[in-house]
């Protein structure tokens, strides 16, 4: 099964994705975050990963729910 990572974008929407590499440190990388199509908004946004202790249970089910299509950086 592949690992998800509940991530938060620039704009605040919450949803997952199957990859968030953070170890990669090569020309891919752009600051704190990665560089993802929100699936709320459908734009490319600044993402990085969401504090999960902070999340209610409604929050979590809701942005597990709702995936991210691609990874781009």
């Amino acid at each position: 099964m592949e690992q998800r990572t509940v991530v938060r974008c620039a704009e605040g929407h919450l949803f997952s994705t199957t990859t968030f590499p953070m170890q990669n440190l090569g020309a891919g990388r752009l600051g704190p975050g990665r560089l993802i199509r929100c699936p709320k908004c459908g734009r490319l946004r600044s993402s990085v990963p969401a504090d999960v202790s902070e999340l209610s249970a409604p929050q979590l089910a809701r942005a597990l729910r709702l995936e991210a299509a691609e990874f781009l950086a």
